[in-house]
């Protein structure tokens, strides 16, 4: 049975919790495995697990990192989480704008991420 638009916000907002807490096996659990997750800067995708490390890095690099919501909305297959990427990092602070596309299936799962971020935001990470 699909999900209502209900179900999928409360998704994205247990999604958000755990993004902003540094929790990837949170996100890891609400992803069917083999979930991928695409890239709009160098048109790839990736397996969703490879992100959690991602995650864990960016949060020990940045203490308060976060992503501050500028716009959620339910879509027909899952959400959309528009949000600035915000922190001090070694080299800075940064404010990398992104934008997510979330698919998930029946059971409310994410099956398919893709994401869209210009990574020259991000540089100040590199110190």
């Amino acid at each position: 049975m699909a999900l209502t638009n209900e179900q999928k916000l409360e998704h994205h907002s247990k999604f958000a919790a755990a993004t902003n807490a540094g929790q990837p096996d949170i996100t890891m659990s609400m992803c069917v495995e083999g979930a991928l997750v695409w890239h709009n800067f160098d048109d790839k995708s990736v397996p969703y697990a490879s992100t959690g490390k991602t995650l864990t890095r960016m949060h020990a690099i940045i203490p308060n990192l976060r992503w501050e919501t500028r716009a959620v909305a339910a879509t027909s297959t899952g959400w959309m989480w528009q949000a600035a990427i915000r922190g001090t990092a070694p080299g800075g602070e940064i404010c990398a704008h992104s934008v997510m596309i979330v698919t998930l299936n029946d059971e409310g799962l994410i099956t398919q991420l893709d994401e869209y971020i210009d990574p020259s935001q991000l540089s100040a990470l590199r110190g």
